[in-house]
């Protein structure tokens, strides 16, 4: 038996492009500019990068990265989905200290790489309690807000997060300026039937 991290696209960078290229584009490649995907041909040259597309009507070079969490990244596409697997594998969660010295890359793009990817999970999970689910919040206070340098008793100089949390399902954190906006943030994150 295999190791799920044994599979060519997390070691070889061709077989990593070839992997995202199925997800984003099943029905082939698509121009992300005008959404061509008829006259759209592969270039291939010794200059060329690897993977790079041009469309055929608008004329723009293009690669699985644009318009994905990968645009505008040097980081190569095996490294992303070694982080990727990592972090949602990651039952406690994985800092990005630890992608840095498991993925062999400096911490400032560590630090890159973890953001995107858990702004990417943020924006696929959605509203919270779809079909009528249960949802549970509470609030509590962590850390010290922005330009609080003494020590006071209380609450008050806390930043404030509303975790909201689906029975069996998904879960959010949102800071919260005031407890004005608490029900704002219900309507932000929570279904009508919820």
């Amino acid at each position: 038996m295999s190791s799920y991290l044994s599979a060519p696209h997390f070691h070889d960078e061709a077989a990593a492009f070839k992997f995202v290229e199925d997800r984003v584009w099943p029905n082939g490649p698509t121009c992300p500019k005008c959404g061509e995907q008829e006259r759209v041909g592969k270039l291939e040259g010794k200059s060329t990068r690897q993977r790079v597309y041009k469309c055929y009507v608008c004329r723009k070079p293009f690669t699985v990265r644009v318009g994905t969490i990968f645009e505008d990244s040097h980081i190569p596409m095996k490294l992303w989905l070694q982080a990727i697997f990592l972090i949602a594998s990651s039952k406690k969660g994985i800092s990005s200290n630890q992608l840095h010295r498991v993925l062999g890359i400096t911490l400032k793009s560590a630090w890159f790489l973890s953001h995107r990817i858990r702004l990417a999970m943020d924006e696929q999970i959605g509203k919270l309690g779809e079909g009528g689910g249960i949802v549970e919040a509470d609030e509590t206070f962590i850390g010290k807000k922005p330009g609080e340098h003494r020590r006071r008793g209380g609450f008050g100089h806390k930043n404030t997060v509303l975790a909201l949390v689906e029975r069996g399902g998904k879960v959010k954190s949102v800071t919260v300026t005031d407890f004005s906006t608490v029900k704002d943030t219900f309507r932000n994150h929570l279904d009508a039937s919820a």
